[in-house]
């Protein structure tokens, strides 16, 4: 069953002394804060709703989610992100999923994320310790256009052998989700269920349009 996740336009949401705040039933949480929406230093994090998702604006690095978007695999999430101008140093921004104690000691997640020099990475977080799954060029990211602006449609589909990180359609890469290679146990299904949301990785200015996830989703003809 398709759930849409979009937010809905009754806030003009605004950074209140500090602290970024979100729009009712999304949180929050700053890097290196010890819960949702506490206050950090230099924090000047601004989100405000628009037509069909919200704008977010300024930094530092922080997750944005809706307790209420838990799945379980199979499944899906999926937006597209509009950025409005370049960032003065390229910055990640997408999607997060298998999400655990996010406001909590030792938030847990995976996330995949893109950049204006047309990087990508997939990382696994918890609390402030990072490991780093993927990270490449790719050709299927859109970079800024003569304005600036650039657009790209992230898609994380979770089935049972993998976990496929899709840009504009193209598979980016995938990591495995029934056994361990390289290291790598971060998206096993046992551990690739709960929140979904958005991740940056600092100051930003970027949209982000048709937040969804279905779960659970159609798999295509591989079986995949």
């Amino acid at each position: 069953m398709l759930r849409p996740a979009l937010l809905v336009v009754l806030l003009a949401v605004l950074a209140v002394d500090g602290a970024a705040q979100a729009p009712a039933g999304w949180k929050v949480r700053i890097d290196g804060s010890p819960s949702a929406s506490a206050s950090g230093a230099g924090t000047t994090l601004k989100i405000a709703p628009t037509e069909k998702g919200f704008h977010l604006s300024g930094g530092p690095g922080a997750v944005i989610w809706d307790p209420a978007h838990s799945v379980k695999p199979i499944f899906r999430v999926r937006a597209t992100f509009t950025t409005l101008k370049p960032a003065d140093k390229p910055t990640y921004y997408g999607l997060f999923i298998g999400g655990t104690d996010m406001d909590g000691a030792t938030p847990s997640y995976v996330y995949f994320a893109i950049a204006q020099d047309g990087t990508f990475i997939v990382r696994h977080r918890e609390a402030d310790k990072i490991d780093e799954i993927d990270k490449s060029l790719h050709y299927a990211i859109k970079k800024p256009d003569a304005s600036g602006k650039m657009v790209n449609t992230l898609d994380v589909q979770v089935a049972p052998t993998a976990v496929s990180y899709v840009v504009n359609g193209a598979v980016a890469t995938a990591t495995p989700t029934r056994s361990a290679v390289a290291g790598n146990s971060f998206t096993l299904t046992e551990k690739i269920g709960g929140i979904v949301g958005v991740r940056i990785d600092g100051s930003i200015d970027v949209q982000v349009d048709n937040f969804s996830f279905e779960s659970p989703f159609q798999l295509n003809d591989r079986g995949q």
